[in-house]
């Protein structure tokens, strides 16, 4: 598998060492101090809504996503970067400036969290795969990977689609429903992974 390909990837033993993914430093500048306006106030709505125990545990993941083995990470590997190839040469993973280093747990949890939103989105809006079809892909991702996701990479996946909800709300447009919606599925993630 493509993202497996990568994270086996031996880094240069010169040079500067790559810090974790933007994408992850920018949850965590915002879970930590969001900025004016739109970040202040999503924080505050989804550290109501979440409430004082889970948000803390959200902030202890993403603190301990810094620790452990490192690797090459992708930062965001979104399926719509995967590029099949339609011959027999090799497929294709787009990667761009959110590559960065990090434990292997960041990009598998990324993929598993958005995985976890399209089955959300599938139980009320019809889309061509059933809610169990987003379980089937899950688990065959997982395979092709080829290591089991740990209970780091379960919560990288609960972080993502936190990730998520921030930039919907803060780069597209607010949008109360989808932010209950979101804050439904984070919180079942947290509950779920907080007991391990």
């Amino acid at each position: 598998m493509l993202l497996r390909a990568l994270h086996t990837e031996p880094l240069e033993a010169s040079g500067p060492v790559p810090g974790m993914p933007l994408t992850w430093l920018r949850l965590s500048a915002w879970m930590d101090s969001p900025l004016p306006g739109l970040p202040v106030a999503l924080h505050a709505r989804v550290r109501q809504a979440l409430g004082p125990h889970r948000w803390k545990l959200l902030a202890s993941w993403l603190e301990s996503l810094r620790s452990g083995p490192h690797v090459l990470l992708h930062g965001n590997p979104s399926l719509g970067l995967l590029v099949p190839s339609e011959t027999k040469e090799a497929d294709a993973l787009l990667t761009g400036e959110e590559l960065g280093f990090g434990s292997w747990q960041q990009d598998v949890g990324w993929v598993l969290g958005e995985l976890h939103e399209l089955r959300a989105l599938s139980t009320r809006i019809p889309l061509p795969v059933p809610p169990s079809g987003w379980d089937r892909l899950a688990a065959r991702f997982v395979e092709g990977y080829g290591l089991p996701p740990d209970r780091s990479a379960h919560r990288a996946a609960a972080l993502k689609v936190l990730l998520h909800l921030h930039d919907f709300c803060v780069f597209v447009r607010w949008d109360e429903p989808e932010v209950l919606r979101y804050t439904e599925v984070i919180a079942q993630l947290v509950d779920e992974r907080g007991k391990d």
